[in-house]
């Protein structure tokens, strides 16, 4: 993984997503997200689905958008990890995929993210930088919890409405 992403980062990606996740840091792991983001691209990871507010990595490193899962009902998903580490949160409830043959719906953070990652790709298209694409996703994401942010929701739910604005 750590190999594939500085692969990315070396050949221009402007958005690397993560959707997995691991209870432990891991070397490898951090130096080639912070080649990334060294190299301008956006990584976005996924915070878990265990309802837990241990950290979990690569979501955990400061220079990752670590994403929580909301419902149906723009509510934290019941087995989204939570805390001071997360920045925002997405849609990670019945969201519908293509699957060979057609279409199913999953649940999890791992859904969420791409949600997230789609975001900055909008915003890079637009030619925003990355601190930008970062500021602006954090800057403009619907507050759902307590006011400010807080460790379900970071700073809300995304909103590509809101941040694609000029």
């Amino acid at each position: 993984i750590a190999r594939g992403i500085t692969w990315s980062a070396d050949h221009d990606a402007k958005v690397i997503n993560c959707s997995f996740t691991g209870p432990g840091e891991s070397r490898a792991l951090k130096n080639s997200i912070d080649h990334a983001a060294r190299k301008g691209a956006v990584v976005v990871a996924t915070a878990g689905n265990g309802d837990t507010s241990k950290p979990r990595y690569p979501a955990a490193y400061p220079s990752v958008i670590a994403v929580a899962a909301t419902n149906e009902d723009d509510r934290r998903a019941a087995f989204s990890n939570f805390g001071s580490w997360v920045d925002v949160a997405a849609p990670g409830v019945n969201v519908l995929s293509t699957v060979p043959g057609g279409y199913d719906s999953f649940n999890g953070t791992s859904v969420a993210a791409p949600h997230v990652s789609a975001l900055a790709g909008l915003l890079a298209a637009q030619g925003r930088g990355p601190k930008a694409i970062r500021d602006r996703i954090l800057r403009t994401a619907v507050d759902l919890g307590p006011s400010g942010r807080d460790p379900y929701y970071g700073s809300g739910r995304i909103s590509a409405n809101l941040a694609t604005r000029r």
